[in-house]
Parts: C-alpha cells; sequence; structure tokens
C-alpha cells in the first residue's frame, strides 16, 4: 500500500509544532471543542460543514463536523467518533487532530484526493455528560458502547441512552461506506464481530485494513474484537450488521487519559491510524487494496468467563 505508507512517512517527518493547527499539549474543554469546529466551518465554508447531532440526557451538545471538497450528499461517507466513553479523552483528541489535519492539510496530494472521493463525518464527542463527569459511563450510569442492538437483541431492548439513538439515527440517515470509533485504554485495533467468535463475511478485509492500521500507528495488535473479549452492544456490531459498514475499534493509547506531555505524539499516531484507514477504504473501492486473503487470526480464543472477569477488572 504505497499511499498509507506516504502518509506514515508523512507524520514521521512532521515536527509536532507544525502538524496542527490548534496544540495537543493539554486536553480541550467541551466549550473550546465546540467554539473551534464552528471556527472551522465559518473559516472553511467550501471544505467543512459544522452540525448539531442533537443534546446529551443533561442537555450538552453532541457537535459534528463533515469535510469534503465534494458535496457530502453526493459522496459515499466515512464516519469516525471519540468519546464513546467519558473518561477514554485521548480518543476525544485524536478526533479533534485528524478535523485539524484534514483541514490544514487539505491541498496535500494524498489528502485531496481523500477529501474529493469521500464525505468525511468526524464527531469528537458521543458522550458528552461522561466527559464532563471523566467517567466511563452516561449521566445515567449506562455504558454507550453496549447500548446497541447486535444480532439476537433487538432494536426495542437497545438504544436507552439518548447519546446512543443520535448515533443510530445518523448512521441510518448516512448509511457509512466505514466506520472508525477511536477508544482509549489499550493499543490495538479491533473490528466486528465483539458479540461472537463467528468469523464475519468480510474477514479478510478487515484483517487487511486492521493491519494497515496498527502499522501506521507502531502498534502491534490487530485482531477481531471477540478474539480480545466479547462484548454485547458495541458500536461496531451494530453498523456493520445495520449497513455492512466496515467498522472497526481503534484503541490509541494504553491509559484512558495520558499525561499532557504524551498527547501531542498520541494524537500524531491517533491520525496517521485513521487516514491510512481511509487511503485503505479508497484502494478498496478502486480494487487496488491487496487483501490477504485466508488471514490467519488468533487461535487461543478467550473463553468468555474468563474474557468477562477480565473486562470486569478492567472496568471495560
Amino acid at each position: 500500500m504505497v499511499r498509507p505508507l506516504i502518509c506514515l512517512v508523512f507524520w514521521l517527518i512532521t515536527t509536532s509544532s507544525e502538524a496542527f493547527g490548534i496544540s495537543f499539549h493539554a486536553y480541550h474543554g467541551q466549550e473550546e471543542i465546540h467554539a473551534s469546529l464552528r471556527q472551522l466551518a465559518r473559516q472553511n465554508p467550501n471544505l467543512v460543514h459544522f452540525h448539531t447531532l442533537g443534546y446529551s440526557e443533561q442537555g450538552r451538545n453532541i457537535d459534528y463536523v463533515v469535510v469534503s471538497h465534494g458535496e457530502p450528499e453526493s459522496l459515499p461517507a466515512i464516519y469516525i467518533n471519540g468519546t464513546h466513553h467519558g473518561d477514554e479523552k485521548a480518543s476525544t483528541e485524536g478526533v479533534l487532530g485528524l478535523i485539524d489535519y484534514l483541514v490544514k492539510y487539505r491541498q496535500l496530494p494524498v489528502v485531496r484526493e481523500l477529501l474529493s472521493n469521500y464525505a468525511i463525518y468526524l464527531q469528537p464527542l458521543v458522550n458528552p455528560d461522561g466527559h464532563a463527569a471523566n467517567r466511563r459511563f452516561d449521566a445515567r450510569g449506562l455504558d454507550p458502547n453496549r447500548d446497541y442492538a447486535f444480532p439476537g437483541r433487538r432494536d426495542e431492548d437497545s438504544f436507552k441512552t439518548p447519546a446512543i439513538r443520535l448515533v443510530r439515527d445518523l448512521t441510518n440517515k448516512v448509511r457509512f461506506r466505514a466506520a472508525l470509533a477511536l477508544h482509549s485504554g489499550m493499543e490495538g485495533v479491533l473490528w466486528a464481530w465483539a458479540h461472537s467468535a463467528e468469523r464475519p463475511a468480510d474477514f479478510d478485509v478487515f484483517f487487511t485494513l486492521a493491519k494497515l492500521t496498527a502499522q501506521a500507528m507502531g502498534m502491534s495488535q490487530y485482531r477481531q474484537s471477540y478474539s480480545d473479549y466479547p462484548a454485547l452492544g458495541e458500536f461496531i456490531d451494530y453498523a456493520y450488521m445495520t449497513h455492512g459498514t466496515l467498522a472497526m475499534t481503534v484503541e490509541v493509547a494504553n491509559n484512558p487519559t495520558p499525561p499532557a506531555e504524551d498527547l501531542d505524539a498520541v494524537v500524531k499516531r491517533a491520525v496517521a491510524g485513521s487516514v491510512s484507514f481511509m487511503l485503505g477504504i479508497m484502494d478498496l473501492d478502486r480494487g487496488e487494496l491487496s487483501i490477504i486473503r485466508n488471514s490467519p487470526t488468533r487461535k487461543d480464543i478467550i473463553p468468555w468467563a474468563r474474557a468477562n472477569e477480565r473486562a470486569t477488572r478492567q472496568g471495560l
């Protein structure tokens, strides 16, 4: 894959002081994030489109932007979100860094090509109430990334949180070609299914994209999500089940909220992985992605009981 490697090399040679229009040496509050997204849209009206998706349980804005050189409604769409879990603030900053990168480097040939072929939907905060409280759950103590429908659980038994209903509605409206959910708490790339050990129909494609993404981030871990630990009600399963969206989870840092002095490097790595993923999707759609056929997977799938015990210990 030439283009993802070009992207990675670009990131490696770009100094942190030049890489962004905004600084990532400290975490950003929600008012600052809201103002920054609106300002980007005002300053770049033909490139950035600001939207408020709705409001959280406690009335906080849930905003997103669409970045594209074309008309968003006429292009296939890719969706990248962060902060399903409110204490995973590295994921928030990763999405902000990606927004800033795409805007600042919109004329870089590889970025321009991407933005001319896709509408990129970017949502830094899925769970603003949890972010404000610095805790994993939403205002009612529910885990947003266990609230989606999946094979075996109906819509009626899911979508109890306002924020996830909003994500559901956006997903159903746009029908994304591909998606990433940024998280933090480990380093690795995971793909659907999370609820089942059964291989998805697109296993080899997922494996290939996950390997590209992980390599761009300097990570060695990439596997089907169930092989990490089983989970019911994750975003990636809902998006893939409902619309065939090639949806993956990217865990950007071992620490959910790394020290501020480490944030710049974490954000750069998250952006490198996200861009490589999107370029991989573009090559896939052009028939130019070299799929790793009959790709291997981890054979020692963690038994359900032991995985749940480990997940409980880690607050997962």
